[in-house]
């Protein structure tokens, strides 16, 4: 199937594909005599394979260290590891924007009933609390 099929069954930019291909995602394409990409139908269940890593906040990187060993199959375990890494960030991320949440939280409340009294807090005050 050539790039611009290949675009539109995925979704996903003919730009985008030939990104892929140069950074290792996909495989390198078979060239018609015409020097048109061609690629198997296989492609597309790949290209979803990489969407749904990256809607789950997976890097590029990181996507093509695992489909990097592909033609034996994936790695169970390289996904399961990867998986409870990826796990791990979204709790250290969940951890620093619930602090950052009860900071501007806190700041909001101090600006608020600043504000109600007729006075302005200088930003000093504002960082000290």
């Amino acid at each position: 199937m050539r790039i611009g099929e290949l675009a539109r069954q995925s979704g996903v930019a003919a730009s985008t594909l030939r990104f892929y291909e140069s950074n290792g995602l996909l495989p390198s394409a078979r060239r018609s005599s015409n020097g048109y990409r061609d690629y198997p139908s296989a492609t597309l269940e790949r290209i979803g394979l990489i969407r749904l890593a990256q809607s789950l906040g997976f890097n590029l990187q990181q996507i093509a260290g695992v489909l990097a060993g592909q033609g034996e199959g994936l790695s169970h375990p390289l996904i399961l590891q990867g998986l409870q890494t990826r796990l791990a960030e979204i709790e250290q991320m969940q951890v620093r924007l619930h602090e950052q949440r009860q900071g501007v939280e806190h700041m909001l409340q101090e600006l608020q009933h600043s504000w109600s009294s007729g006075r302005c807090l200088p930003l000093a005050e504002l960082l000290v609390k």
